[in-house]
């Protein structure tokens, strides 16, 4: 509120005061003339009523007018005075008028006359007499009729002279003080408040100290406000700046999700650099040897970049990309007019007059040498913030790490997809054909007695000949666009053809290859070889990789050297009835039991868990590995049950044991929700949900993952772990480890037996086991068959070991040694 109104308020404020205080100093002051004015006339009536009195007595009833007449001209507050002898009528008045009329009822008792004039403004009293007329008491009654006019009128208007003199007295005095508060507090304040509104930091004295101070407490208040302010304004300029700066850094990040490769990731974090309001160009360069090369450029307005520009890192030392490099920090360098370097990045900065610039270490990893370099230019000339050299060095952090997880993508789809000896396409790479291609034929080629020259010539000599006859399939293929080359795993080759119209063509195709296969010579460390081939085919089908196997297997048990997939499969048929005949008398006669292979830590070397594996006893006592019928079995409403009977004898035997066992579960075990029901129940009646381990067997390929993630989960919730069989048996996808909450990753025998001669298979197992150790995954080692594969699984880093080295399986848990 304003001081001018405040003030008004306060004068109409007392006024209202003085205004209430003499209205009842009126009040006042009226009621007690009126009980001055009561106490007068109840005298003058006393003294009336004795007279009367001794003249009633005395008989003398000619002298009650004159009485009467006299004391209503004496006492002008009396208009009229009656007396009435019979108590109804009145027989002597002042005013002749009323004499012989009746008495009304509106006469008081002369005893209330102050509280009837004061309360109720009553005109009308009587007063009761006794007298004796000889021996006679009589009663006569006195009356009274007030003067109005002279009462209530005159005694109101001095009742009011006395209000408004009081009235008025205490105005003026009212006036005087808030003129001297207006001088002495108002008028000070007025320009107090004034110079607070201009922020006039101007003071002046005042005749009142508190006022004085408050002036100069105020212009101080007023100039650090100031101060203040503008700091809050710098303060909010670099807020906004750095939030711009934030909101680029979380858009690059979002681009190191969304990015396909490293090319498309450096390309739009460098547009999106320059699109920020502080930058003008950004470019990336990443370390190739001994040169830092250009990668990726915002828009260019000097014409200067170019794609693979290249700075020699030996070279170019005051190269700020290169500084950052070799000092592993960010490089800043401001009033980029002041430098007088002839290097390409002074040619920039004048080119394109900028102002500043900062360049910074790509890390792909902690305690990593940089990789690389990012470069930023800017108008300005004052350089960088600290706060935002910080995120920009975050920010090159995240990209730097990015690059090196695409890197690691990269060579790890290159050993999933590549077979390592040949360089080749592999078995994961050819069934994910099969499923995107339309083909018209499959031939699968192994190369007879592949076995024989490990065994004469070694390994070495054996993966030379692998890598040799691979080139030089691929070489006769060149020609041939509508064939593929694949290698499978061991000893043999895929070749797929598409878009043909005639299978015949393929086949002669073959038959060819296989001729001048024989022909053909190939010389390894002075030893020379001749192969032959023995191959199957299929046509184009849905299962036509097994077609092609099945071809390939007819042909080795014919001794041909090429089969087509044909009806004589019929003969595998009867096969697989005479098999499905077996299993089911085994299961009838319980001859379907688990074997325990031991797995072994190999920092301790104790035995941490076992792997249950299921075989069939024959009748004759002979023991049936389950590679002869589990695949079979698979194929017939049989195989639930064999799970389930390995369920029950597994459980019975471990659910008093302090080690953990495994069970491997197919993928047709997983999506099957009635033997989910029965595991669940059976663990929850045993109390053995933290002992069991479900092996998922990697080599039969995921498709459905919603429902082995549902499986994971609900058997996680309860205590089980998971782990993945086989991998890297050719189907290998890492997506079981990204999309699955698994525990444990088992690597296959195939590429474990290769460790101690292939270099290959160690970088591809050191990358498996390094992927699955950043995801928290433990690692084993399958087929661990002698003391050099041992060596080599510790030296990679895998946490433990299953094979013969330590243990067969056997029908009873195993007591460890010592």
């Amino acid at each position: 509120m304003r001081i001018q109104r405040f003030a008004l308020l306060g004068v109409i404020g007392f006024i209202i005061a003085i205004g209430v205080l003499s209205s009842s100093f009126y009040k006042i002051e009226r009621v007690g003339m009126l009980r001055y004015l009561s106490e007068g006339i109840n005298q003058g009536m006393f003294r009336l009523e004795e007279d009367i009195q001794k003249s009633l007595q005395q008989n003398r009833f000619e002298n009650m007018q004159t009485l009467l007449d006299q004391a209503s001209s004496i006492d002008r507050a009396m208009a009229t005075l009656s007396l009435s002898l019979d108590s109804k009528t009145i027989a002597v008045s002042s005013s002749r008028s009323l004499v012989g009329k009746p008495i009304k009822e509106e006469y008081l008792p002369l005893s209330q006359i102050s509280e009837g004039l004061i309360e109720g403004e009553h005109l009308h009293y009587s007063s009761e007499l006794s007298y004796f007329s000889g021996a006679i008491k009589k009663r006569a009654i006195l009356l009274v009729d007030l003067n109005e006019g002279f009462i209530f009128e005159r005694l109101n208007y001095i009742a009011m002279f006395y209000g408004l003199a009081l009235f008025l007295f205490l105005g003026i005095a009212a006036l005087a003080v808030l003129g001297t508060v207006r001088r002495l507090i108002i008028q000070p304040l007025e320009r107090i408040t004034l110079r607070a509104q201009n922020h006039n930091g101007a003071q002046e004295p005042h005749l009142i100290e508190e006022l004085s101070i408050l002036d100069e407490t105020l212009c101080n208040s007023f100039r650090l406000m100031q101060t203040q302010q503008t700091d809050l304004k710098e303060a909010l300029d670099e807020s906004l700046y750095l939030d711009g700066i934030l909101r680029t850094v979380a858009d690059i990040n979002q681009l190191l999700i969304t990015s396909k490769n490293v090319e498309e990731l450096l390309k739009l974090s460098c547009q999106r650099l320059a699109e920020h309001p502080g930058y003008e160009l950004c470019h990336i360069g990443l370390k190739e040897g001994n040169s830092l090369v250009l990668r990726a450029h915002s828009a260019d307005p000097t014409g200067y970049l170019y794609p693979k520009m290249k700075v020699a890192l030996d070279g170019a030392l005051n190269d700020p990309a290169i500084r950052a490099i070799r000092e592993n920090t960010a490089i800043v360098i401001e009033h980029l007019e002041h430098e007088s370097s002839l290097e390409s990045w002074r040619f920039i900065a004048e080119k394109g007059q900028y102002g500043s610039m900062i360049s910074l270490p790509l890390i792909s990893a902690i305690d990593a040498s940089p990789i690389g370099a990012m470069t930023l230019y800017a108008k300005r000339l004052e350089g960088f913030e600290p706060k935002e050299i910080s995120m920009l060095e975050e920010l090159a952090g995240d990209i730097g790490f990015a690059i090196r997880s695409f890197t690691q993508r990269e060579q790890l789809h290159y050993h999933l997809t590549t077979d390592p000896i040949t360089d080749l396409p592999n078995r994961f790479s050819l069934v994910d054909a099969l499923r995107k291609n339309s083909l018209c034929g499959l031939a699968i080629i192994n190369i007879d007695r592949f076995s024989d020259i490990n065994e004469v010539y070694g390994v070495a000599i054996g993966d030379a000949i692998l890598s040799g006859y691979g080139h030089w399939l691929r070489l006769k293929l060149i020609s041939h666009e509508n064939i593929t080359l694949y290698k499978m795993g061991g000893d043999e080759y895929a070749i797929v053809a598409t878009h043909c119209s005639d299978l015949n063509a393929f086949v002669q195709f073959l038959e060819e290859l296989i001729i001048i296969t024989q022909k053909e010579s190939f010389v390894i460390d002075e030893i020379e070889i001749v192969l032959t081939i023995t191959v199957g085919v299929s046509r184009a089908s849905e299962r036509v990789l097994e077609d092609a196997t099945a071809a390939l297997n007819q042909a080795k048990r014919h001794r041909h050297s090429l089969e087509l997939f044909s009806t004589h499969a019929k003969r595998e048929q009867e096969n697989n009835i005479a098999w499905y005949k077996r299993i089911k008398e085994a299961i009838e006669e319980s001859r379907v039991v688990p074997y325990f292979q031991p797995i072994v830590d190999n920092g301790s070397g104790k035995i941490i868990k076992y792997e249950a594996l299921m075989r069939i006893i024959d009748r004759d006592g002979t023991i049936v590995s389950p590679y002869l019928f589990l695949e079979i079995a698979k194929k017939t409403k049989l195989y639930p049950e064999l799970t389930k009977i390995m369920i029950d004898k597994v459980v019975q035997i471990f659910k008093y044991s302090a080690l953990p066992v495994s069970l491997n579960l197919s993928t047709q075990d997983l999506t099957n929700p009635g033997l989910a029901d029965y595991l669940e129940q059976t663990i929850h009646e045993n109390g053995v949900g933290k002992l069991m381990i479900f092996e998922i067997l990697e080599s039969e390929g995921i498709e459905n993952y919603s429902n082995v993630s549902e499986f994971v989960d609900r058997f996680k919730s309860i205590g089980c772990r998971f782990a993945i069989d086989d991998f890297g048996s050719g189907y290998s996808n890492f997506d079981h480890l990204l999309k699955l909450n698994i525990d444990t990753l088992k690597i296959d025998g195939s590429l474990i037996k290769n460790l101690p001669h292939d270099r290959n298979a160690q970088i591809f197992v050191k990358h498996i086991c390094d992927f699955a150790h950043e995801m928290g995954i433990d690692v084993v080692a399958e087929f661990v068959a002698n003391e050099e594969i041992y060596h080599q699984v510790k030296a990679i880093g895998i946490d433990a070991s299953q094979g013969y080295y330590f243990y067969e399986p056997s029908a009873v848990l195993i007591v460890e040694k010592g």
